[in-house]
């Protein structure tokens, strides 16, 4: 089977045409990034719906023969112990090089769309009835949507202003979903192209609030954020025996608070119209700890602050973004320290195994035992351990 017999197998054409989608949806910083494609039931039942073994096998020769191409490599989310390929979570991991990427558009008739939409909405841009300030701003920030015209979604764009109503308080996702045809996250972190659009200072839509559930462990002193809802669940547990015992506990004092993984990093989570508390209460923790959190929290006090997370670059990372917040937020030395030791010990998994591939190296967060001790270790063993 030569390269171009298996670019054109079913197969192929449904694999390498969803990482050809992938690209043309990427912003330019992420068009470095490996794409990887999962090879499952759904992107390839050649391989796990297949009449004979004969015809897998013909399946797997066709990713082989790209493969050897240099078109793409065949990796493993799990190890080989696990079983036969299909079993160990196989995925296709394009090569993003340039001249490999133009082999795909030219084979499959799939021209680079980025060029042609930009000079199109910057045409778009300056013939509209914006102010010369507002359109600086957004010439420079296209928003793409797979499938439609610069056109189309440049007329939704400008639709906003005809759909605002400043006595419904939409949020900034609401109005998202009705101007884009029901998309409700295309305006994520583009709440500046909102403000020029109607030629203010702040976006009029606000982001949704941050939801906190925090549990006080005892005479509220310091805030402990837990990555993981399995884990923060366990905490509460094991800080609640603790206090009906009367036994010491390193969650003594402790607000632990669960906002989901990175939510709990954005800069809104101290003010008060920017996140949300829900408060986990019993026999032992107590409503009189409330006045005190939402004092310090929203007040902006300066208060001893814990992270414990997964010991990987992900955890690392909500780190580093909770110090802009939390001055002194450090990693929590009783809750990484056993994940650590097993670490050491050989023990963890590699990131394709749980699909933490794509995470980034994080070099420094600012905390002297994460820089000094976690960091280091994830470096050396190219392993992770999940908090749980």
């Amino acid at each position: 089977m030569t390269p171009d017999t298996a670019l054109n197998d079913p197969l192929a054409r449904r694999l390498l045409g969803s990482a050809l989608d992938r690209l043309d949806r990427a912003l330019p910083e992420d068009r470095t990034n490996a794409v990887r494609i999962p090879i499952d039931e759904k992107s390839a039942p050649e391989i796990f719906k297949a009449e004979t073994s004969a015809d897998r096998e013909i399946a797997w020769h066709v990713l082989d023969v790209l493969a050897d191409a240099g078109i793409g490599v065949v990796a493993y989310r799990r190890a080989a112990r696990h079983g036969s390929r299909e079993d160990r979570q196989p995925v296709f991991q394009i090569s993003t090089s340039p001249a490999n990427e133009d082999r795909l558009r030219a084979f499959y008739g799939r021209p680079r769309p980025g060029l042609k939409y930009s000079q199109e909405w910057c045409s778009l841009v300056r013939s509209s009835n914006l102010n010369e300030g507002a359109k600086a701003l957004i010439a420079g920030l296209p928003v793409v949507i797979q499938g439609r015209s610069a056109e189309e979604v440049f007329r939704r764009l400008i639709s906003i202003r005809d759909l605002h109503d400043p006595h419904e308080n939409l949020y900034l996702r609401e109005i998202s979903s009705r101007a884009f045809w029901g998309l409700s996250k295309i305006l994520d972190n583009r709440t500046d192209l909102v403000a020029a659009l109607f030629g203010v200072e702040e976006c009029p839509y606000p982001t949704q609030p941050i939801h906190l559930n925090v549990y006080f462990a005892g005479a509220f002193s310091w805030m402990l954020f837990i990555e993981n809802k399995t884990s923060f669940e366990r905490a509460m547990r094991d800080a609640a025996g603790a206090l009906t015992v009367q036994r010491s506990s390193p969650y003594a004092g402790a607000a632990l608070i669960y906002s989901g993984g990175f939510m709990g990093t954005a800069g809104r989570i101290r003010q008060s119209n920017g996140s949300r508390t829900f408060y986990c209460l019993d026999a032992v923790s107590r409503a009189a700890e409330v006045e005190a959190f939402e004092s310090v929290l929203y007040g902006g006090v300066d208060i001893a602050t814990a992270f414990w997370g997964d010991l990987d670059y992900a955890g690392m990372s909500i780190l580093t973004v909770l110090r802009t917040s939390f001055r002194g937020a450090r990693a929590w030395e009783p809750g990484y320290a056993p994940l650590l030791a097993r670490l050491e010990a050989g023990e963890g998994h590699t990131p394709e195994e749980a699909r933490k591939s794509g995470q980034k190296p994080v070099s420094t967060t600012g905390c002297c035992y994460a820089d000094g001790f976690l960091i280091p270790a994830l470096a050396k063993h190219g392993r992770f351990v999940d908090q749980e």
